[in-house]
């Protein structure tokens, strides 16, 4: 016999006939999909022995098998979030607060889902061995989180030691220190080869411990920033967890989705109870978790928030134990880019509260936090930023997020980015992006908001021309007022008219010649999103060649300039997102 066939009512006899014993233990959980399966494994090292011909068999009646909750992991429907929607704060307070608790229970939802695959994938007392670890942090080994999981690493500050897996110190250590800010400086930040040869920089003269609140980012991504800045040495704060999939499946309420979509929150606004299930399985990106994350960062992000408030109130103790700096402490920036500048402004205005509790003066709360503590933010989308520190907001006037959301000094007086804010704004070379469905989906829908093809080549620039080596001395220099200074003729008649920053200058070309070169010069291209779409803007068009990016910066800057430039940013190749 070369071939057996039979239909699927022969299939049982045949089965018992040919192998007895191994269908007796099917006999009470016995289906026509158990037979096949189990009658191709049986057959397979018989038929080859004895059938020159190929076993044929009938295929499954039912098609392939599912998991046990009956739906296929790759059917599960993505939530598609509207970001203008989901960002925005309603203004009638119970729908906000019933859209902060739906998300809330999202977001924990999620969280298990996450912790029981990490937990899959991590054991939980494995750790990494550390080997290059730098000679100032071998004092403290002990205290140095080296575990697998990532989530084990939120509200840690980064250890840049060369392993290849991610390790951290928690705050608690840190601040414990004598000179902690002088520890996060030299042994906590990012050093690369030419800033440790430079002992310093351009644009960094050592006087600050400038630390990074962001959510969590490639080295790629982090050292980019650090060579554009002519090799500033920065310090990471973790804000949330490094997943490490795109994609989180988890089954949700759909009574939950529905409050959503009635708010706009969701785009896709198709009945999404067809079946008449009070539960079933979605697919969400882990992107939009990190922004939903942000939006109730005070249930969800709670760690993080009190490890920049025990930040925020040992540099403010350190300015009341000495506030001429007699001990030369560096002095504190934290740097947040987009949602994240929601967190930082979440944090301060907590630790202000907390302050203003135990009967303080308001006016000396402020004054404290405004000498101790710089906030700069890029392309932010928060309005809620306290009075008391000094604010540095960077964005683009062509920035969809940061015009719908951000503090920008086309706001209302006194609204949203603090009491004596300074603002950076120029045009985005990209301002002529055709604007499409995925900007309501995606905070990359437009490379104006984009921190390492735009936003920070344009700090770089009004630093560099300027001759600042700090972020303090930027905002010293921007409010600076000359009372001496008395013109005779009205400043709207001049030729050439600065933009109006106290001592700063800033060229009127600097939107249309200088920040494309620089963005060319420093490979700020690589980084550019295109979204996949075929009708986003070329961007060969709008950003130069070579010579006319050499011609641009050599004009404002000298001879060889465009050469170093390349040399500082481009040593290591970019990974393009």
């Amino acid at each position: 016999m070369a071939i057996i066939y039979a239909t699927y009512s022969q299939f049982v006899v045949i089965f018992f006939v040919l192998f007895p014993l191994s269908g007796l233990p099917l006999i009470e959980s016995f289906t026509f999909t158990s037979v096949t399966h189990h009658l191709s494994r049986a057959t397979a090292g018989w038929q080859n022995n004895y059938f020159p011909t190929k076993l044929l068999l009938p295929p499954p009646l039912f098609g392939q098998c599912q998991s046990d909750d009956g739906a296929d992991e790759q059917s599960n429907r993505l939530l598609q979030f509207h970001m203008m929607n989901l960002l925005q704060i309603d203004d009638d307070a119970d729908r906000q607060c019933e859209k902060v608790k739906v998300l809330s229970s999202i977001i924990k939802s999620c969280n298990s889902v996450l912790k029981d695959r990490n937990g899959a994938k991590h054991d939980r007392n494995k750790e990494v061995q550390l080997h290059n670890l730098p000679e100032e942090l071998l004092p403290i080994r002990c205290f140095i989180n080296t575990s697998s999981r990532s989530k084990d690493h939120r509200s840690c500050f980064r250890v840049f030691s060369g392993e290849d897996t991610k390790v951290s110190l928690p705050p608690n250590v840190l601040l414990s220190m004598n000179r902690p800010f002088t520890f996060l400086r030299d042994s906590l930040s990012y050093h690369s080869d030419g800033s440790e040869n430079k002992r310093g920089g351009m644009m960094y003269d050592g006087s600050e411990a400038v630390v990074w609140c962001s959510l969590p980012r490639s080295d790629e991504d982090f050292k980019f920033c650090s060579s554009v800045m002519d090799d500033m040495p920065f310090s990471q704060l973790d804000l949330g967890v490094d997943h490490d999939e795109d994609y989180v499946d988890v089954e949700l309420d759909v009574e939950s989705i529905s409050k959503l979509v009635s708010q706009s929150v969701l785009c896709d606004e198709q009945e999404i109870n067809e079946d008449g299930k009070t539960s079933r399985k979605y697919k969400i990106k882990t992107d939009d978790l990190n922004v939903i994350q942000t939006i109730v960062s005070e249930e969800v992000l709670e760690y993080e928030q009190q490890a920049l408030i025990k930040l925020i109130d040992a540099a403010v103790e350190l300015v009341r134990k000495d506030p001429l700096n007699e001990s030369n402490e560096p002095h504190l920036v934290l740097l947040a880019h987009c949602v994240s500048s929601s967190v930082v402004a979440s944090a301060i205005s907590s630790w202000k509260e907390q302050q203003l509790q135990n009967q303080q003066s308001p006016q000396r709360v402020e004054d404290l936090l405004h000498q101790a503590l710089t906030v700069v933010t890029f392309g932010n989308s928060c309005r809620s930023f306290c009075d008391g520190p000094a604010y540095i907001h960077i964005s683009m006037f062509d920035d969809p997020w940061t015009n719908a959301f951000g503090a920008h000094s086309g706001n209302e007086e006194g609204s949203g980015g603090g009491r004596n804010a300074v603002y950076f704004h120029a045009y985005s070379p990209y301002d002529d992006e055709d604007t499409n469905e995925t900007q309501h989906t995606n905070l990359k829908s437009h490379n104006a908001h984009n921190l390492n093809s735009c936003l920070i080549q344009y700090l770089c620039l009004i630093m560099r021309i300027n001759g600042i080596q700090s972020f303090r001395a930027l905002y010293d220099s921007a409010r600076f007022v000359d009372p001496t200074a008395i013109l005779d003729i009205n400043p709207k008649h001049f030729a050439v008219n600065y933009s109006n920053h106290g001592e700063l200058v800033i060229p009127p070309r600097i939107d249309d010649e200088l920040l494309p070169a620089m963005i060319f010069a420093t490979g700020g291209d690589q980084w550019l999103w295109d979204n996949g779409d075929e009708t986003q803007t070329d961007f060969d068009e709008v950003l130069p060649d070579e010579i006319e990016a050499r011609s641009h910066l050599e004009e404002s800057f000298g001879y060889s300039v465009f050469e170093e430039i390349q040399e500082t940013c481009c040593r290591q190749k970019v990974i393009k997102r």
